[in-house]
């Protein structure tokens, strides 16, 4: 485990998976799953991590790129792919740098691993300053890929509790409809008189598992979502410069998956993915998620208390 501290919070990681164990704030830990490996392996191997190379699904694992079509590994219902396919960045050994308030992670993913074009070299710096926790995540390539990495943490303000009591604001105007698979449809539909519609505070209440479009330039840093604790006050805001969000509240958790606390109970949290729209290479509408030689991928997250 590697801690960082600020004044006011104190974070705990591990290279497996470049992953968020921890998050001490005012007194509580906000972040749920499993506390070191063997935990991970038999349950809830996502929480925490940076995931990549691409987060969210693959319809199809395949997609379009320069004129061909590339394959990559499937790894969800036998035939798509889920967060970078079986061997993705959430379960490799990063190395691991750290200081009095920051971690520095890096990675090199080959050319051709899981099927995607190029070798990348990826970076996940995480800092604390004050109230304040910040990834700065960045990867180059030496040739043309796809690539959209975030952190895969699930957050409960309380600590405790069903993360469905939580009470959230998402900055978002409309918002991606799937089909039975979770797989984007390709509409992007207004959350105007719907379920999603969260642009004034409200209890969550009911299962998610959807991604926002989020308000505001992709490139720039703004608000995603305000997630609170109506008992305690607790709260935090995300700030990205993706333009979608991720929503996602923990439906196939329960009592089978361990956590550091106890098992992990359906519900319990709720995971917030900043990040490009899912599935993006193979919609031409949505923003690109092609990485070139010569150029570097950045995208930060802020999580602000």
């Amino acid at each position: 485990m590697i801690e960082i501290r600020s004044k006011s919070l104190r974070a705990v990681f591990n290279p497996f998976g470049a992953r968020l164990v921890s998050l001490f704030a005012d007194g509580a830990d906000v972040v749920a799953g499993g506390d070191g490996i063997a935990d991970v392996a038999v349950g809830e191997i996502y929480a925490g991590t940076t995931c990549g190379r691409i987060a969210g699904r693959i319809t199809n694992a395949r997609f379009p790129l320069d004129g061909k079509i590339i394959a990559v590994a499937p790894n969800m219902e036998g035939r798509h792919q889920l967060h970078g396919g079986p061997d993705n960045f959430a379960i490799r050994n990063w190395e691991a740098k750290a200081t009095g308030d920051s971690v520095r992670f890096a990675l090199t993913s080959a050319d051709g691993d899981q099927g995607y074009p190029g070798k990348l070299d990826v970076t996940a710096t995480y800092a604390l300053q004050g109230n304040v926790l910040s990834a700065d995540f960045e990867a180059k390539t030496d040739k043309p890929t796809i690539i959209n990495l975030t952190n895969h943490a699930y957050w409960n303000m309380a600590g405790k509790g069903s993360g469905l009591a939580q009470a959230a604001v998402i900055d978002a105007h409309s918002y991606l409809p799937l089909d039975a698979l979770k797989l984007p449809t390709g509409e992007v539909r207004l959350v105007d008189g719907t379920r999603f519609d969260f642009r004034k505070e409200r209890v969550v209440g009911e299962v998610y598992d959807h991604a926002f479009i989020l308000n505001g330039t992709r490139g720039a840093l703004k608000r995603a979502i305000r997630l609170s604790d109506p008992e305690s006050g607790r709260a935090m805001e995300i700030f990205c410069t993706e333009g979608c969000l991720q929503f996602y509240t923990a439906e196939h958790w329960g009592p089978s998956i361990p956590g550091k606390y106890g098992p992990l109970a359906q519900y319990g949290a709720i995971a917030l993915e900043a990040q490009n729209f899912p599935d993006a290479p193979n919609h031409p509408n949505f923003p690109s998620g092609v990485l070139r030689p010569g150029e570097t991928y950045r995208h930060r997250i802020e999580w602000r208390f």
